[in-house]
């Protein structure tokens, strides 16, 4: 009778991966990064110690509870509305710091009465004026009826 004859498939992806893996180790090597990770996981513990100790204060707790409130904000608010805010507001930025270092109008005097009537008179800078007044106002009704309905938390409430 014949004898059995063993064969062992190759796969080529695994060799592939074996030497990708062999790759990655010696560029972590390399670069100093093997060593960072190591020390880390040998110093998990006081790290982790370090970080309850700092995060176990009232202004840590106060300032993770404004963090999820302002990203619970940001959750309800359209991507495009956001993406327009944020280029107004830096639009409004560069205008700021444009005029600060380069005034276009006038001597640098303040604009008198007639320079105030004349803004006064000024469609164009009503029409801009008009949305920032309705913002300010909602945001001043809204801070009112949150006063009105609002309790002060209890001092040093956990944060979970």
């Amino acid at each position: 009778m014949s004898a059995l004859i063993h064969y062992q498939h190759a796969h080529p992806q695994e060799a592939i991966a074996d030497k990708e893996l062999a790759d990655l180790i010696e560029a972590l090597s390399r670069h100093g990064i093997l060593r960072f990770l190591t020390a880390l996981t040998g110093a998990l513990p006081h790290v982790g110690l370090i970080t309850a100790r700092g995060l176990n204060t009232q202004t840590s707790r106060t300032t993770l509870q404004n963090m999820v409130t302002l990203l619970s904000a940001l959750g309800h608010v359209p991507p495009q509305d956001f993406s327009r805010f944020v280029g107004a507001v830096s639009a409004a930025t560069q205008s700021v710091e444009r005029e600060t270092w380069h005034p276009q109008t006038g001597n640098g005097e303040p604009p008198g009465i007639t320079g105030a009537y004349r803004l006064l008179q000024d469609d164009a800078l009503w029409h801009a004026l008009g949305p920032l007044l309705d913002g300010l106002k909602a945001f001043g009704e809204v801070l009112g009826a949150a006063r009105a309905t609002e309790q002060p938390p209890p001092p040093n409430e956990p944060l979970l």
